[in-house]
Parts: C-alpha cells; sequence; structure tokens
C-alpha cells in the first residue's frame, strides 16, 4: 500500500512539472493541477476495473490523496496567490497596439497560423486594429480592439434599443420544459392561453421559445 502511494505523489509532481513545461496551449481549459489530477483520477480508477485481482482500496486510497492534494493546492493558492505562477504559466501578450510580441510567441510556442487563426475568429482580419492579444493561463487568446475599430455602439449614437434577454426553452419536441417556465415565472395556464391564441397544440411543437421580454418563437413540426 506504501509502495502505491507513493508512486502516486512520484506521478503527480512527474506530470506537474511535464505539464508546466509544456506550455499553455496544451493545457486546454483547464489549470495544470486540475489536468494532471484527471489524469491520474481516470487511470487510478480503471485499475480495479480491468483487474479483478487488485482491490478497490488501492484505487480509493491514491484517490483520497489526490482529493487532499487538491483542495490543499487550492487553499495555498488562495492565500498565497505568488505561489501560482510555479504551477501555471503567467498571461503573455502576443500583440500590443498592432505589434506582434516575436519574443512572447517563441516562448508560448504560438505559430503565426495560429495567431492569426484566433484573431479571425473573432472577426478580425487587420493585426494593425488589435490593442492586446493575450495567451490566457487557460491556453485561449483574448483579443481586444482598439477603441477607433470597435463597432458603434447604439449607446454611442444615444439610439435607445429594447433589450430581449435571452431565449427560453418552454416546449421542446411536444413537451413542455419546467425550467424555462420556472426562469420565465409563467404558469402552465398562461402557456396554454398563448396555444390557444396560435390554435396550436403541444404535440404540433418542434420548439417554442420566449425571450425575457415575453416574446414568443414557434417552430412546428413538419408533417409527413
Amino acid at each position: 500500500m506504501l509502495t502505491i502511494l507513493f508512486r502516486t505523489i512520484v506521478i503527480y509532481i512527474i506530470l506537474l512539472v511535464v505539464m508546466r513545461l509544456m506550455g499553455k496551449r496544451q493545457i486546454g481549459e483547464l489549470e495544470i493541477s486540475d489536468l494532471v489530477t484527471t489524469f491520474l483520477l481516470s487511470e487510478i480508477a480503471s485499475l480495479p476495473i480491468t483487474d479483478t485481482n487488485i482491490p478497490v482500496a488501492f484505487a480509493i486510497i491514491p484517490m483520497i490523496v489526490l482529493l487532499t492534494f487538491e483542495v490543499s493546492s487550492s487553499w495555498f493558492l488562495s492565500r498565497f496567490p505568488i505561489l501560482k505562477k510555479f504551477l501555471s504559466p503567467l498571461p503573455a501578450t502576443l500583440i500590443f497596439d498592432g505589434k506582434i510580441n516575436r519574443r512572447e510567441m517563441l516562448h508560448s510556442r504560438i505559430s503565426l497560423d495560429e495567431l492569426i487563426g484566433e484573431l479571425r475568429q473573432n472577426g478580425i482580419s487587420d493585426i494593425s486594429e488589435v490593442k492586446y492579444a493575450i495567451l490566457e493561463q487557460n491556453g485561449k487568446i483574448t483579443v481586444i480592439q482598439k477603441a477607433e475599430c470597435k463597432p458603434i455602439s447604439a449607446e454611442q449614437l444615444n439610439i435607445e434599443v429594447c433589450d430581449n434577454g435571452i431565449d427560453h426553452i418552454v416546449i421542446s419536441d411536444g413537451c413542455v420544459n419546467k425550467h424555462g417556465l420556472e426562469i420565465l415565472g409563467m404558469t402552465y395556464e398562461e402557456l396554454e392561453n398563448i396555444l390557444n391564441s396560435q390554435k396550436l397544440k403541444k404535440s404540433d411543437i418542434y420548439l417554442m421559445l420566449i425571450d425575457d421580454s415575453k416574446k414568443v418563437k414557434i417552430f412546428k413540426k413538419e408533417k409527413n
């Protein structure tokens, strides 16, 4: 048992170091410690399942150890933020004021194709329009346009607009979505009144959406 605990700790530390050296783009959306814990938990949990000769306790105890590590590291990082830079890379500025930071690109191992692709996904085709492009700790790139290149907003034009909020699913494939009704604060009676006014039954509806302003959108089922 002590051998398994020792191996778990050693592998955990090695994986932390390896993932830290791999860089932010390989991390994905998880913190390094979270990713390492996920890898180890999946492997440890599979051991007693794939090999019936291994006692379940040999998986449970390492999982408890990992959980303790994860909770403890979260507590320490919240109390001592300076330690975070040893576990997670700091944000890197790849573009500032329309100019590419080549050193940060090389350090972060980001190719120009990747960077341009991220800009396109943010609706930007001209690097000179970018104020900041920052590689975040989770591996994503945040792009901020220069103020003069941003689309003009209704507020800047002093135009009053109606904010309808978001659409909530009320009926899906003929079935009422209780959660959607609760969010809207609607009752079944109110829903029935809307359907009656449209001369529709629930079974006729493929999708029914209602936004925060109570605007109704209905998509009927196609008849065979």
